[in-house]
């Protein structure tokens, strides 16, 4: 999915991004998660989309990943907002 796509979903579902041009995060009034998805190098794709707990975050000292990683940015939605 193209990142101009998957933002374009995301505001019309009611999400509010926020960016560092690499990285994405959807946040989405009154849900305690959150969607992520990052930029593939240089292209225009959007991969790794998925979604956590807004305060969990991930811990690479002890091998903790707080992403549940999903195949579509749909099913990401569906699972945040259900």
């Amino acid at each position: 999915m193209k990142i101009q796509n998957a933002i374009n979903k995301l505001t019309k579902a009611g999400f509010k991004l926020t960016s560092d041009n690499q990285s994405f995060v959807a946040k989405k009034d009154g849900l305690r998660k959150v969607i992520t998805f990052i930029r593939n190098g240089h292209s225009d794709d959007a991969v790794c989309i998925g979604y956590r707990y807004e305060e969990d975050k991930s811990d690479p000292m002890s091998d903790y990943c707080a992403t549940f990683f999903c195949d579509t940015l749909t099913k990401a939605i569906r699972c945040v907002t259900s």
